[in-house]
Order: C-alpha cells, then structure tokens, then sequence
C-alpha cells in the first residue's frame, strides 16, 4: 500500500469528513467502552507500575475511549504500550543526564569513551513502542485492515480463522480446510 495510511471511520465521523461513498468497516470489532465506563479498564500489573506508567494507561485509555475505538481486547496493549513508554522516557532522561558518551577506565587505568547503554534500551523500546502500536493491533487502522482481510470472500482460510477465533462453540470440533 503506498501513501499514508487511511483515517479510522470513528475520526473520520468524529472529523465530520465521513462520506459514505468512501465507507470502511468499523475499527473496533467487539463492544466498544465509552468514556464513563473508562474507570473499569484495570488491567494486571498496573498497580505495580511506576506513576508515570499509570498516567500514560489512563490517558491513552481515555483518548483511545473519547475516539470510540476502545474494547476490552486493547487494554492490555495500551498497558504494554504505556511501559515501553515509561522506559523509553527513563532513557531518554538518562542520556540527557549522563550523554550518549560515558568516559571509564580500562583495566589498565587508561581513560577510554563507552558508548551510553541507555541509548540501545531507547532504541530497543522504540522499536517496540512502534511494533505494538502498529503490529499488535493498537492501530484501529491496522485492526480495521485485519478485519478487511477477514472479509474478503476469495480467502477462504483467512475467513475460516477469524470464525474459529470469534465463535464461542463447544462441539470441540476442528473444521480441517
């Protein structure tokens, strides 16, 4: 796909630029969570998190609930997110504080120059900001994408797995395709 990636429906109606000619499916594929209900998303391991972690959770929560694209399946990808967040952050204050160069001695007592570890964690959590924003399905466009693909009547395979993944059937059975 070339260009920039196309805008969610939700922001789209939100935008007041919906047009129905240009009509996609919904980016949120369960019950969505509204912005009251917003105080209900804990997930575990946010109690054991540092503040700032906290506070990006429930402000991504809140944006992401305001869109009307939140469902309970993006919580713990929010939480993830909001780690990867924190980390990149402390990193990015300890580069600033100590420099991406940190002078040390050798075993002999020469002064040599060592590169800041901190700069491959910042990379590293970026990277990985990026993946579950993208990958994961934190991006109601790539979730909507993911849903387009479901649809498509000529994927028989990719449709069978979405079925598998999305019924509640207690037969117990596997449908071999």
């Amino acid at each position: 796909m070339r260009g920039r990636k196309p805008l969610p429906k939700e922001l789209l109606q939100l935008r007041g630029t919906d047009r129905k000619d240009r009509d996609r499916p919904a980016s949120v594929s369960g019950e969505k969570i509204q912005l009251a209900d917003v105080g209900k998303c804990q997930v575990s391991g946010l109690q054991s998190a540092t503040r700032r972690t906290r506070d990006i959770y429930w402000r991504t929560v809140r944006k992401v609930a305001a869109l009307g694209m939140l469902e309970e399946s993006f919580l713990s990808q929010i939480f993830f997110y909001a780690v990867e967040y924190d980390h990149f952050m402390t990193c990015c204050e300890d580069i600033r504080k100590r420099g991406a160069i940190i002078p040390g001695e050798d075993k002999n007592g020469n002064t040599i120059l060592f590169p800041n570890p901190a700069v491959a964690q910042r990379n590293k959590a970026l990277e990985m900001l990026l993946k579950i924003g993208s990958n994961f399905g934190f991006s109601p466009v790539d979730k909507q994408r993911i849903r387009v693909d479901a649809e498509d009547p000529k994927d028989k395979k990719m449709k069978a797995f979405f079925a598998a993944i999305y019924e509640d059937n207690d037969e117990g059975e596997i449908d071999d395709q």
